[in-house]
């Protein structure tokens, strides 16, 4: 590749991901819905038309957003601390720093998770046979619950759909605590820490 040709490729990544921050922008502010291209275009000063020499149109560019957004969010789950090193309290650690930071940005974690898009679902859909080993997020609650001792030898199968169901009371409870916003905050953390006790006792009876 030519010095030219790599002056224009990172112009070109410049200008895509200009796009994806003026689009997040507007998303934060107005929601996906009132998202658009022209709204994008004012953004970052520039004719709608330009838009769509980068982008397909405004689905693309959402399932960009969510894309990036989902993938944030698994990678924000390994930086719970490496110094502890006992499998139920890094469990705990764990989960409830999934649950608290997709709560932090719940209408975000909404539209991702709810988003049926095929490019969106390539890395949100968890419940198919295997995903254990193509998920991230499905991935790391498999390694932690392999961590336990008793678990060791357990069945790879259904270590699996443990995981699974595992993540979906997570995703239950994240969805109706973002809905029902307007609770205590005490009693998020006691559903948030009953959901973390039960579920430990239910792994520890595996």
């Amino acid at each position: 590749m030519t010095k030219r040709q790599e002056r224009q490729e990172r112009e070109r990544d410049e200008m895509r991901q200009a796009i994806l921050d003026a689009a997040g922008l507007i998303a934060a502010e107005e929601g996906l819905e009132g998202l658009s291209i022209r709204k994008i275009a004012k953004h970052i000063e520039y004719s709608p038309g330009i838009i769509y020499h980068y982008f397909a149109g405004k689905e693309a560019i959402i399932e960009q957003l969510l894309e990036h957004g989902y993938l944030k969010m698994v990678s924000d789950l390994n930086t719970v601390s490496a110094k502890e090193t006992r499998p139920e309290l890094v469990f705990a650690q764990t989960m409830r720093r999934y649950i608290e930071t997709s709560l932090a940005d719940g209408v975000r974690y909404r539209d991702i998770m709810l988003n049926e898009s095929p490019s969106v679902l390539s890395h949100t859909a968890v419940l198919f046979r295997g995903a254990s080993s193509q998920r991230e997020a499905l991935n790391l609650l498999f390694r932690l619950l392999r961590s336990f001792e008793h678990l060791k030898e357990k069945d790879e199968d259904d270590l699996e759909r443990t995981a699974q169901v595992i993540w979906s009371g997570a995703f239950g409870l994240i969805l109706r605590l973002t809905m029902e916003k307007d609770l205590p905050v005490e009693q998020k953390e006691r559903l948030i820490q009953h959901y973390l006790e039960t579920t430990l006792i239910m792994v520890g009876h595996l």
